[in-house]
């Protein structure tokens, strides 16, 4: 008898043990930000990439849903931004939602090409000198990102989607009024990334430069060992994307100072290519990439962790056409 009592009882706080365990494990799923369970503060940004068109003076995209692993963001309303007017590490917030924490896997924003937040048309257009609206469209209507998002139930989390406006839109030429448009569905998956703000840095510098003369020159940033100089400078793809595989872009103002944003942990490099009017249309054509040496960095091995702003001042030496 006694020893029954003995294994009964054994037996009572080994299933205690288990309960408690599996109650405790429970408990850590459900606020440890990957696993459900808790809300997660998530604000959504966008940002955009410089256009190489001085005649375009804005780009309104109509974004009509946000969807996280298919499913609509519950509380989002049609919004249409100028993402031309968001540049060099401005944002535009479209909304702050309470969303699941947990760990998604796509975000896809929904484009209304016909009708704006207003209600007006068109829905996504390019506007030109003189007030000239061109309206955007593609064969998809979707751009879908796929990649690990984590959102920290709990906690305020902050996504930025960088649309890359010279990787979007395309010149058409012709006589019509129209003279732009959307790249091809296809390419449009590449034209935008997404990434957590709290994680993001920067590289910013200013670029010496006596070569270039008149035009404007653009700096981009390629994952380390990717930029391969006569690919790049060709026309890729179906819509003719020049520079295509660059993370990002940015313009080198006047005073050559020049800022890429919203950059991932990694290795990185730096290129910067000069562009000229050549027929006075207003539109810059690639006249070559510019011979670069960093002053204090190199150019071609840049390491950037969470958070840091890298500065990276450089001095032009000659254009290789």
């Amino acid at each position: 008898m006694k020893t029954l009592k003995l294994r009964n009882s054994l037996s009572a706080v080994t299933i205690a043990l288990m309960s408690l365990i599996s109650f405790t494990a429970c408990q850590k799923d459900a606020n440890d930000g990957t696993g459900g369970g808790g809300t997660a503060s998530t604000s959504i940004k966008v940002t955009d990439a410089p256009i190489d068109d001085a005649s375009v003076t804005g780009a309104f995209v109509t974004i009509a849903d946000i969807q996280l692993d298919g499913k609509s963001v519950q509380g989002f309303t049609k919004t249409t931004v100028d993402l031309n007017a968001y540049r060099n590490g401005t944002t535009k917030a479209i909304g702050t939602f309470n969303l699941e924490g947990k760990t998604y896997s796509s975000i896809t924003f929904v484009l209304d090409y016909d009708m704006d937040a207003n209600g007006a048309s068109p829905g996504s257009y390019v506007v030109t000198t003189g007030g000239v609206k061109h309206k955007l469209e593609s064969t998809g209507s979707s751009i879908t990102i796929s990649k690990s998002l984590t959102l920290s139930a709990g906690a305020s989390n902050s996504l930025v989607a960088d649309f890359d406006l010279r990787k979007m839109i395309i010149h058409q030429s012709g006589t019509g009024g129209d003279n732009y448009d959307f790249a091809t569905a296809a390419e449009l998956q590449s034209s935008v990334r997404v990434v957590a703000e709290s994680n993001s840095s920067t590289i910013s510098g200013k670029l010496n430069n006596s070569v270039a003369g008149t035009g404007k020159v653009i700096a981009y940033v390629y994952k380390k060992g990717t930029f391969n100089r006569t690919t790049e400078m060709q026309a890729q793809g179906t819509s003719g994307i020049q520079f295509k595989n660059a993370v990002s872009s940015a313009e080198v103002d006047v005073n050559g100072n020049y800022q890429l944003h919203f950059l991932e942990s990694g290795d990185y490099e730096v290129h910067f290519a000069n562009y000229t009017d050549l027929n006075a249309d207003g539109k810059f054509e690639l006249s070559g990439t510019l011979v670069v040496t960093g002053t204090i960095l190199d150019l071609l091995n840049l390491s950037l962790s969470a958070g840091i702003t890298l500065t990276v001042d450089a001095t032009a030496t000659a254009i290789l056409p």
